[in-house]
């Protein structure tokens, strides 16, 4: 019998049902590294049991690995679905769209072109012959790397050829084989809302850890409803972002004026939001809106002026995706808190609490341009985020009394 050779990081592993084949790219390429700006195409896949078919499809995904790693750019064919995406982003339509939802779209097609088929890369088909059939295939082929980018994905395509279709005489699309999919947009296991009670365990044993900041992230993120990278100042290197201070993003202390006011920048929609953080009875008394984050912003103490809050507490650096990804496990499994509560959670369930005090228009703090998608626009004010303010600090204290009440 003939010796079969085995392609590099193709694993044997034994399960229960016999010997399984799986295909796994070293640890240093896997996301999120990158490639000159692309994502690694290829990712960890299970090649069932059969040998002979496990060692092609390898020897395909190594073919899209190599390519990626060596940086090299492969000559593109006119009227291939590599080309339509090239085309796509030279148009208007594309340079109009957010330097986020840019980055997202280069990403997502990189990975498109790249998924390894049965001959070659999805990339090198004719994009003129992709059919209904094809689109659903290719679907199913990415809900077997999450659910959700594969959504996105189909989304994606669908508005590419969309647009493709106006310019038939240029790109000869003539139909849309990603409409009408149905798509769902229900994922399973997205970003839970995290509960007050989560989000105050949370703060405690990252004060415990000695992680502070993330303490006062999580007040950021969760009182005032911010997003991940708003909080953090995560740059966006499709915008122009680099690390430290020239980035645009991130709460910094000349935005805040204790028992004043807070200043947040929304960089998805480039809105600057002034959010008040006290109001006066008419007794003439000082209420706090917002104590839990001012407690979280005395202990984390002043910076300098025009630098971030939120800073590693190691070495007073931004923080980076990952290291801030991995604290927060480290912190939520040290708390025994759920494997499923995001840093994202933060911000739905602030979100979350203040719909359940009354308020059902959160953009006042939230920074979100509409209500939904059918719902007339209100324009946000600060009043109105002073009443959001004080509709919720009476439902915490209508939680807190509840508690009490059974503890009793």
């Amino acid at each position: 019998m003939a010796k079969v050779k085995i392609p590099r990081y193709l694993r044997v592993k034994t399960l229960k049902a016999g010997i399984g084949y799986y295909w796994e790219p070293p640890k240093w390429a896997r996301p999120p590294a990158t490639r000159r700006g692309r994502l690694c195409p290829v990712v960890a896949t299970a090649l069932g049991t059969d040998l002979a078919r496990a060692v092609e499809v390898a020897e395909q995904l190594n073919e899209a690995f190599d390519a990626w790693r060596q940086g090299g750019v492969q000559e593109v064919t006119s009227g291939t679905v590599r080309w339509l995406f090239g085309w796509y982003r030279s148009t208007t339509k594309f340079e109009r769209a957010s330097p986020k939802t840019r980055a997202d779209y280069r990403k997502l097609m990189n990975a498109i072109a790249d998924l390894p088929m049965r001959q070659g890369t999805f990339g090198q088909r004719l994009a003129a012959k992709v059919d209904a059939a094809v689109a659903d295939k290719l679907y199913e082929k990415l809900k077997a790397r999450g659910a959700r980018q594969a959504t996105y994905a189909m989304q994606v395509c669908r508005l590419v050829w969309n647009w493709a279709i106006r310019y038939k005489k240029t790109t000869g699309i003539t139909e849309n084989p990603f409409a009408g999919m149905a798509l769902s947009h229900a994922v399973a296991d997205g970003n839970r809302p995290t509960t007050r009670a989560e989000y105050n365990a949370y703060r405690a044993k990252a004060r415990e850890l000695g992680y502070q900041s993330m303490a006062t992230a999580a007040a950021l993120s969760f009182e005032l409803v911010q997003r991940v990278w708003d909080v953090f100042g995560i740059p966006d290197p499709g915008a122009g972002d680099s690390p430290g201070e020239g980035a645009t993003r991130g709460i910094r202390w000349n935005d805040y004026d204790p028992g004043g006011s807070i200043v947040v920048r929304q960089s998805k929609t480039g809105k600057r939001i002034r959010i008040p953080l006290s109001d006066t009875t008419g007794e003439g008394d000082c209420v706090p809106l917002y104590p839990e984050l001012e407690e979280e912003l005395a202990r984390t103490g002043h910076g300098e002026p025009g630098g971030l809050i939120v800073r590693e507490d190691r070495n007073g650096q931004p923080y980076k995706h990952r290291r801030m990804s991995s604290v927060h496990r480290a912190i939520c499994e040290a708390a025994g808190l759920p494997k499923k509560m995001t840093f994202t959670g933060f911000r739905h369930g602030g979100a979350t609490e203040i719909g359940d005090s009354g308020e059902a228009d959160i953009r006042p703090i939230s920074g979100h341009t509409q209500l939904d998608t059918t719902a007339i626009y209100n324009k946000a004010s600060e009043e109105k985020a002073r009443r959001i303010a004080l509709r919720r600090r009476e439902h915490i204290r209508q939680i807190n009394d509840r508690v009490t009440d059974l503890s009793e």
